[in-house]
């Protein structure tokens, strides 16, 4: 192939291709727009410049958005105030119930001390309580005016057949066993279910013997309450025990004794008092030491 000599002028390449592709895209499209609404306006034979005029429509909705703007602004406002107020009066009111909260605290805090101070007081007011009861059965049990029942000894006297009226058991006798089944250990004694106590006792009456102002006949039940494994046993140590068992063998009586598991008592019947002395008043200094019951 033949070269170019060095006298021929070198060919210069159009601008559109030596111009960046980016650049040229952005300058072209630009003016082809342009180029192309002019074109048409000349083509409508309308040469003045375009001037942009705002429509109606545009100018009515720039306006209502104005005026919308302004009612949301005022009502932002007025509704800050009243948020503002609501969250003073919350305040107060939470203000107002955290100080109930804690009277109501404190009153539970007093309510809680003085259940606390009552339930003592009445742990001691029972205890008391249970005390006095206590010595009140003891005090029943020990005067005969309560009804007992526990293991004992039963014992069961007898006059012998076609026994002399000088040989038959009198009230005497019966005391002295009862004396002693009391010194043996005997915490209650009933004779024929006439429970004997201090206030009580046992006489004759003629041939009739009376227990507790009642009358008895034969055969005599004695019943005493006590421990049966050494009871018999100590009644036979006793010096009234010991005089029985020699009335018994002397007069000929009919005896017999027998341990019982349970035994019952029937209380004492009870009776008025005359007079009563104080234990520490001098019964010799005169009647305004003593008292008096019905």
């Amino acid at each position: 192939m033949a070269e170019p000599s060095a006298g021929t002028t070198e060919r210069r390449l159009p601008e559109h291709v030596t111009t960046p592709l980016l650049t040229l895209i952005t300058t072209r499209s630009m003016d082809e727009d342009y180029a192309h609404v002019a074109q048409q306006r000349a083509a409508a034979g309308d040469v003045r410049p375009q001037v942009a005029r705002p429509h109606w429509s545009s100018v009515l909705a720039i306006a209502a958005l104005g005026v919308m703007a302004a009612v949301v602004a005022a009502q932002t406002d007025r509704q800050a105030d009243v948020d503002e107020l609501s969250r003073a009066a919350l305040i107060e009111q939470i203000d107002m119930r955290s100080d109930e909260v804690r009277a109501l605290q404190r009153q539970v805090v007093e309510l809680t001390s003085s259940n606390a101070d009552a339930a003592s007081r009445s742990t001691q007011l029972q205890g008391r309580l249970d005390d006095i009861q206590s010595r009140v059965r003891r005090a029943e049990l020990n005067t005969g005016y309560s009804a007992v029942h526990g293991p004992g000894v039963r014992i069961t006297v007898d006059n012998r057949p076609d026994v002399e009226v000088n040989s038959e058991i009198r009230d005497e006798d019966l005391a002295i066993l009862v004396d002693g089944l009391f010194e043996a250990g005997a915490e209650a004694v009933a004779v024929n279910d006439q429970r004997i106590n201090v206030l009580g006792g046992i006489r004759n009456t003629n041939r009739a013997i009376h227990v507790n102002g009642r009358p008895v006949i034969p055969p005599y039940v004695v019943s005493a309450i006590g421990d049966p494994r050494t009871l018999q046993a100590r009644l036979l140590q006793t010096s009234q025990g010991q005089e029985w068992f020699t009335l018994v063998d002397g007069l000929d009586f009919v005896y017999s004794s027998e341990n019982v598991d349970d035994i019952r008592l029937p209380p004492a019947p009870e009776r008025a008092l005359r007079d009563v002395i104080e234990l520490d008043a001098d019964a010799s200094s005169g009647p305004t030491r003593e008292g008096s019951s019905p």
